[in-house]
């Protein structure tokens, strides 16, 4: 029996993982599942966050593959992940979520390459949008829209999220606009923290796919820098690819295995960070940690200009990563060239935020 597969797909921020740990609620019982997260960056957030609903424990397979996008550079490592996941554990579904720069044209056309395809069923895509991304011709046009848009073109579910974050004219702009795609959509829901019914996931796929904007160059394989030493936190990765590149804490070091941050400090060091990376020429995208706080233990996200904070439940070190747009500041902006003004502020900040762990 061939194993039901859904990709799940949306820009950074959408809620993709948020909506992927609900579908993970209404799972069988019985049944086993897996999921494939890919984040662009190497210290894996996403996958720690769906690990932290007892996965392992309950019939749930969660597999990471950080370090770039897996629509790059002939989908190697997700063809290695999805291999090595049906061989030893045979699950009756199968959700791929790219990182939020993935194209999923190229995903698609690896899951149906010959030996894949005799081993799974796809299903429909699934598309997490926020509504209040800008729609075509609303505003100056930005460069990453392409992929934004080709995300929305290939899918056959379009989940408009954070229906309670937009009032009811810009949602109803939103629908309609999704409305007029062509061909229709097989379900477009609106949801608040991606609560999708389940059985959505065996909906009709569309019979024919639109030609898509473009998106990021496919065949461009990530850059990884050598992980860097960082006396008190643990250890710095960083990797590139195009104009994007990321930057993250792994808060290995032995001082910090029961270390506590400041909450109220790692939230200011969240909300000025736009401004600092502004500051060297680059664009934030994203911003993620998962930390154990004076606040308790927190998934701690920036999106879209807002900072949000969740409880969560980990095992293993505490995480922060930030992923950027260096644009026309590439070459200044490389994970290599960047430590000496904002990889310092930031480790300057994370060390003042552990200073009161020994109250603790």
């Amino acid at each position: 029996m061939r194993t039901r597969c859904n990709l799940i797909t949306g820009f950074l921020g959408a809620g993709k993982t948020t909506l992927i740990r609900h579908l993970l609620s209404q799972r069988p019982e019985g049944e086993r599942w897996a999921v494939i997260v890919n984040e662009f960056g190497v210290v894996g957030i996403d996958g720690t966050t769906l690990a932290s609903t007892g996965a392992a424990a309950s019939g749930i397979e969660v597999r990471e593959v950080a370090g770039g996008c897996i629509c790059c550079a002939a989908n190697v490592p997700l063809r290695v992940a999805i291999t090595d996941v049906l061989r030893r554990i045979r699950p009756g579904r199968l959700l791929v979520e790219p990182s939020g720069l993935g194209h999923p044209a190229a995903i698609l056309s690896t899951l149906a390459e010959p030996g894949l395809a005799s081993a799974l069923s796809i299903g429909p895509v699934v598309c997490v949008v926020d509504p209040r991304h800008a729609l075509p011709g609303e505003g100056p046009q930005d460069p990453l829209d392409d992929t934004w848009l080709d995300q929305v073109a290939l899918a056959d579910v379009i989940v408009a999220n954070k229906r309670d974050l937009v009032d009811d004219a810009r949602h109803r702009t939103f629908i309609d606009w999704l409305d007029t795609l062509y061909p229709p959509r097989q379900a477009v829901v609106s949801t608040v923290e991606g609560q999708m019914l389940v059985d959505l996931l065996d909906a009709p796929r569309a019979p024919w796919r639109p030609v898509l904007a473009g998106g990021h160059d496919a065949g461009t394989a990530a850059a990884l820098e050598p992980p860097v030493a960082v006396r008190g936190l643990g250890t710095r990765h960083a990797a590139t690819s195009g104009n994007s590149s990321s930057i993250g804490w792994l808060f290995d070091d032995p001082s910090c295995e029961r270390a506590v941050f400041d909450a109220d400090r790692i939230d200011r060091l969240m909300v000025g960070l736009s401004t600092r990376v502004a500051s060297t020429g680059g664009r934030l995208l994203r911003a993620k940690a998962a930390l154990r706080t004076d606040h308790g233990t927190r998934l701690i996200e920036w999106s879209s200009g807002q900072v949000r904070s969740s409880p969560l439940s980990f095992t293993g070190p505490a995480r922060f990563e930030l992923l950027f747009d260096a644009g026309d500041s590439a070459s200044s902006l490389l994970p290599a060239g960047i430590a000496t003004t904002l990889v310092r502020q930031i480790e300057t900040m994370l060390v003042e935020a552990l200073a009161r762990q020994g109250e603790h």
